[in-house]
């Protein structure tokens, strides 16, 4: 009975071996909010009385990732990026770590919907940066054989340290202001498969 049952598993690994896949992304993505994060150095460093140059150096940032994928559609990503950075009299840096689960709808054909669900943390350094919370990351996509198009929302938010200024804007105190920088992230992936097939 031990034997039969041996026996019918391997039949089965051996059977799914190369229903499952593994691919690394690599590729350019555009975040929509991250400006914001450039405005709020100007404005605090006007207010402090500096004539000071931001200059948002990567809008349009780095993204990588790696996918795996079973012969049911279910998919697990793992991401890094977009990497966007300020430069000139200040400096900012900021790379979002994201893990997801998801479905590929028609994983065996040439072009195949997917959406997929996680959790997003930004890691980030700075002169006026404070701290990051985790948030929801849900994106869709389409999987082409060679490449990926994705568009996907992150309701993460990173804090920094600011002023708050009174309505005539003559008195300022110290404060923090809270905010998604990624709200919004369009990207296109290569995709290079290093293990398994989808068929």
């Amino acid at each position: 009975m031990k034997t039969t049952i041996l026996a019918l598993v391997a039949l089965s690994l051996a059977g799914t071996s190369t229903a499952h896949a593994l691919e690394w992304h690599l590729g350019v993505a555009y975040a929509s909010d991250v400006e914001n994060v450039a405005d709020l150095y100007e404005e605090n460093l006007r207010i402090e009385g500096f004539d000071a140059e931001v200059d948002l150096q990567f809008p349009r940032g780095i993204a990588a990732g790696v996918m795996y994928d079973w012969a049911s559609g279910i998919r697990a990503d793992g991401g890094l990026g977009p990497v966007f950075f300020i430069g000139g009299d200040v400096d900012h840096f900021e790379v979002p770590v994201s893990a997801t689960v998801g479905y590929n709808f028609l994983r065996t054909a040439d072009i195949s919907p997917y959406v997929r669900a996680g959790i997003v943390y930004h890691f980030a350094s700075g002169d006026y940066y404070a701290s990051s919370s985790p948030g929801v990351f849900a994106a869709a996509g389409l999987d082409f054989e060679r490449f990926s198009l994705e568009v996907s929302v992150d309701s993460s938010e990173v804090k920094f340290d600011a002023f708050a200024c009174n309505a005539a804007g003559a008195e300022c105190r110290p404060g923090t202001q809270e905010f998604s920088t990624y709200d919004v992230v369009a990207a296109f992936f290569w995709k290079f498969r290093t293990y398994g097939s989808r068929r």
